[in-house]
């Protein structure tokens, strides 16, 4: 089963109780501020949160399989609350304001990583987190501090894809 709710200034995830046997939540493009109210939903396969008001990770550890969490154009600002999430195989953190790769090394199945325009600076983060990740296909870093050119910030630096393949 799957429920749409998108663009409706939706404020508070409330009244999903009885659902259970909902596969795929989409409810992007709302006002919701907090991830609360899921843990009935243990079928989800897919969650779809993009732009909304997140500020952060949390409130998912009963959502066991979930396969794909689309987070992007929020405010969140540290990756956490992934503990439980081992069918994890598409994470989109895109549009946010994350500094630092973390806490995702441990999702074996992840296949897609979404991940440009945040504020990742360090090369070690990525190397670290997505250089355990085998299954990896996947990387979007565009317009993270370290894609961009020191001569000129628009662009990608010359080195960028070479590093990346390096360290995955």
């Amino acid at each position: 089963e799957m429920l749409e709710l998108g663009s409706n200034r939706i404020r508070t995830i409330q009244n999903l109780d009885r659902l259970t046997n909902l596969t795929s939540l989409y409810l992007g493009k709302n006002k919701i501020g907090q991830l609360t109210n899921l843990d009935a939903l243990t079928n989800l396969t897919v969650l779809s949160m993009q732009s909304n008001r997140l500020l952060k990770i949390e409130g998912l550890s009963s959502l066991v399989n979930l396969e794909q969490l689309y987070l992007s154009h929020n405010g969140i600002e540290m990756i956490e609350g992934l503990d439980t999430l081992l069918k994890l195989e598409t994470l989109d953190l895109a549009g946010n304001r994350i500094k630092k790769i973390q806490n995702i090394s441990h999702l074996t199945n992840l296949t897609e990583f979404w991940f440009n325009d945040n504020l990742v600076y360090s090369w070690e983060d990525v190397g670290q987190q997505l250089g355990a990740l085998k299954a990896l296909e996947t990387v979007y870093l565009e317009r993270n501090p370290v894609w961009r050119d020191p001569d000129d910030p628009s662009k990608a630096s010359a080195d960028y894809r070479r590093k990346l393949i390096l360290m995955l």
